[in-house]
Parts: C-alpha cells; structure tokens; sequence
C-alpha cells in the first residue's frame, strides 16, 4: 500500500475538558427538549444525540450514567 501522509488521530486529549464540554451540550439538548413537542422528529432526534453523548462518557469513563444527577448524601454525624 502507497503511504498516503495522513497520520492516525492522536489518541492524547484532555478527557475532562471533552467530558465537561459534552456535558454543557448535553444539558443545552435537554433545556431544547422542554420546548419540543414530545413526540416530534425534532424531539426524537435531540433524544438520539442525548443518548449518543451518554454512551461516548460511557466509552470514556466507564460509567453509564455519568451524566446523570447524583444523590446527594448526607455525612454521618459526629459523635460527643
């Protein structure tokens, strides 16, 4: 095979920055999606990219739902 002078795409990039921008499009999808009629093209289709973010994070962190709110635990209190 003839070299082509392309070279493979980099494999080292902030996963954080990534990760903290797909959350900011995430969460912009989602306002969008309040406004939408529930079962419109554009609705499902704002839905799809939705569930195409959660499943990138997932490839990334390994976590399915890390976008997803989490509980907010109270500490234990302190004793004496």
């Amino acid at each position: 095979m003839a070299e082509t002078g392309r070279r493979p795409p980099s494999m080292e990039f902030d996963r954080q920055q990534l990760l903290d921008r797909l959350a900011l499009a995430r969460q912009a999808l989602l306002e969008a999606q309040r406004g939408m009629r529930p079962r419109s093209g554009l609705a499902r289709t704002a839905g799809a990219v939705i569930s195409e973010i959660d499943e990138f994070a997932f490839v990334l962190t390994g976590s399915s739902d890390y976008f997803h709110a989490r509980a907010h635990a109270t500490p234990p209190r302190r004793q004496g």
